[in-house]
Parts: C-alpha cells; sequence; structure tokens
C-alpha cells in the first residue's frame, strides 16, 4: 500500500467534504435570512394596518353562489 497516495486521498476526500459543508452551510443561512425577510415583512404589514388580519372583504356580506 502506497503510503503517499493514500495520504493525498484522503486530504482531497478531506477538503470535498469541507466545499460541500461550506456549501451546506451557505444555503442554510441564505434559507434563514430569507425567513428572517418574511418575518420583518409580515410584521410590519401587520404594525402598519393597524389590526392584522385586514382584508378588502373585511366588514362585507359576500354572496357566494355554486
Amino acid at each position: 500500500m502506497d503510503v503517499t497516495s493514500s495520504t493525498a486521498g484522503a486530504a482531497m476526500a478531506l477538503k470535498q467534504a469541507q466545499g460541500q459543508m461550506n456549501f451546506g452551510v451557505k444555503a442554510l443561512n441564505q434559507n434563514a435570512e430569507q425567513q428572517q425577510a418574511t418575518v420583518e415583512t409580515l410584521m410590519q404589514s401587520a404594525g402598519g394596518s393597524g389590526g392584522g388580519n385586514v382584508t378588502a372583504t373585511r366588514g362585507q356580506n359576500l354572496n357566494i353562489t355554486v
């Protein structure tokens, strides 16, 4: 067994694994940032509307027939 090639192979595998881990961490971070932005948008919408759950049809009777 050639120790040099075995060590080089292990180093390459570790380098690749580190790259995949970095990619995964970046993807998770991006997902978390998107969720945070969504929460902030929802909070702004709720705060700016003066009462949350305000829709265009609030307080109106809708006659829906099928």
